[in-house]
């Protein structure tokens, strides 16, 4: 299974891992997840069942939805996952080792045989 690296491409921060990435000689899919947006099933399969380490904190909809004093269920934060992406934090890199969320250098170096 080929890595895929779920990336927003205005993202700075996405751009900078699959930089890295490539350094690291590590091939990825990458996959605009605002382009073509992850739907429930992808969601359901990446986060886990506590999906906190999943929301994009500095999102205006996480702020807008209180979402800070919330403890979500992963349906709850799937099905707003599933209606604004903006609250998913950004990268996440699935890989055959585990998933990464967010631009984590000393975890992608890890991944190097």
């Amino acid at each position: 299974m080929k890595p895929v690296l779920w990336m927003k491409s205005s993202c700075s921060t996405c751009r900078n891992a699959k930089a890295k990435l490539a350094a690291l000689g590590i091939e990825v899919e990458v996959r605009d997840y605002f382009k073509t947006p992850l739907g429930a099933a992808e969601l359901e399969r990446l986060l886990p069942e506590d999906p906190t380490s999943m929301l994009g904190t500095k999102s205006p909809k996480y702020k807008e939805l209180g979402l800070k004093d919330r403890k979500l269920s992963k349906g709850e934060a799937i099905a707003l996952m599933v209606q604004d992406n903006n609250l998913l934090k950004r990268p996440i890199l699935a890989h055959p080792k585990g998933a990464i969320i967010g631009f984590d250098a000393s975890a992608y170096e890890k991944l190097v045989p």
